[in-house]
């Protein structure tokens, strides 16, 4: 072990897992994983003295990255969901009665390190990068209004959800949100799914109520005791009895029909000077050198957005590239759009976006099938054999280190304004 790594902020630090030595398991352990071990704030990777991948510790943070990502020699390893649980978010800090109005303020504390926002990166020439991926299933969850979903309901898609909040941890430097919050007293998470960021937001908001909806049940039962769950649809009209200071919505494209319509109930049911924040994704994938182009992995996200438009339901660039206009339409002011980027795998040279593109494969590439299994059949009209065929092609192109394609990662937040303000 570099002797930098050594100093610990937990008393019992836990044991670091990286991409060379996790063990072989898949997503079905990281939720017992991530729920066992302690908190403790994630930190940006950096080189390991024999020259292996750069691994993800806990520890004290490092300084920024340079704008011009530079690189190392990489040898890629096997890795799987259970180890992202060394990136658990930290515990909540004291809480002051007085925040200032910008996001710096959170409970869980901002790392003083690199984003991963879009950027041009600079490859590396390896293109031996290939991980297995574990595609056992296993139980199934019915939800409310069974079949309007169309991505996977199961243990399995639960625990790579809990794995891509870690992911989104890493990528926003332990953020919660980026919408320049004041006091929140009631709060709502749109599309909650297990409820993992409901839970870290009520940890850091004890004196707010937090509510977390969703389709299907699935969530926590020991929770905070300001936060709670219900089983709704919130494209049906909003009921609730108060107005909310923040309304959270993460990976939500493709999960509504009307979009403009729920931007309007989101404004409607805002405080004056409250905001509404969206964290959402892009398809089809991108790259600076084109290497995307004329790839299986590009023709994926342009056949499930084709399918989703067959079922009325926009997704990916279809649904984020619109949210600020849509936010406008809606009455919304002082919008902001953040880019981000998710690496389709360890291509890049620099250390912290190759551990990002790491997570980000074993996270696209157990969820493959079951994003395409209900779009490509339902809303293209594919054979469940062509799906198979079609899902082999795209998990070799995301194991391709020749592609140097990434995922846009979108952040779109606006306020409500207040009566008779001039915008």
């Amino acid at each position: 072990m570099d002797p930098r790594d050594k100093e610990q902020t937990a008393d019992t630090p836990a044991p670091s897992v990286t991409a060379e030595n996790a063990p072989p398991s898949a997503t079905s352990h990281v939720k017992q994983s991530i729920e066992t071990l302690p908190r403790q704030s994630v930190e940006h990777p950096e080189e390991s003295k024999d020259g292996q991948a750069p691994q993800m510790a806990a520890s004290e943070t490092e300084e920024r990255h340079p704008p011009m990502l530079k690189a190392e020699a990489s040898v890629p390893g096997s890795i799987d969901a259970a180890s992202i649980a060394t990136s658990a978010t930290p515990a909540p800090a004291d809480v002051h009665e007085e925040r200032p109005d910008d996001t710096e303020f959170i409970q869980h504390p901002v790392q003083d390190a690199q984003l991963a926002e879009e950027q041009e990166l600079e490859p590396e020439d390896d293109d031996d990068s290939a991980i297995g991926s574990d595609t056992q299933s296993l139980t199934t969850t019915l939800t409310y209004k069974d079949g309007k979903y169309i991505f996977p309901n199961d243990e399995r898609e639960a625990d790579r959800l809990d794995l891509q909040h870690h992911l989104f941890q890493i990528t926003f430097g332990n953020r919660l949100y980026f919408a320049p919050l004041g006091p929140v007293r009631r709060a709502i998470d749109i599309g909650t799914g297990t409820g993992i960021w409901a839970v870290d937001f009520a940890d850091a908001h004890p004196e707010a109520e937090v509510i977390g909806v969703d389709l299907s049940p699935g969530q926590p039962t020991l929770v905070p005791p300001n936060l709670k769950f219900i089983i709704d649809d919130a494209e049906d009209l909003w009921i609730y009895d108060q107005t909310f200071d923040y309304i959270h919505a993460r990976l939500m494209a493709g999960c509504f029909a009307d979009w403009p319509g729920f931007f309007r109930q989101a404004y409607q049911n805002l405080e004056p000077g409250g905001w509404l924040e969206l964290q959402d994704y892009g398809l089809p994938v991108k790259s600076a050198d084109n290497t995307h182009l004329g790839t299986d992995l590009h023709r994926w996200g342009e056949l499930l957005c084709h399918a989703a438009r067959n079922l009325g339901r926009p997704m990916g660039s279809d649904a984020s590239e619109n949210y600020e206009t849509w936010m406008r339409a809606a009455g919304f002011v002082d919008i902001e759009q953040r880019m981000f980027m998710w690496p389709s795998n360890s291509w890049p040279r620099d250390p912290y976006m190759k551990e990002l593109g790491r997570w980000n494969q074993v996270n696209i590439l157990e969820g493959l099938e079951g994003f395409c299994l209900a779009l490509l059949t339902r809303g293209l009209g594919w054979t469940k054999m062509e799906v198979d065929v079609f899902v082999a092609r795209v998990g070799r192109d995301l194991k391709d280190r020749r592609i140097h394609a990434y995922f846009p990662m979108p952040v779109t937040f606006g306020r409500k304004p207040f009566p008779g303000e001039v915008v």
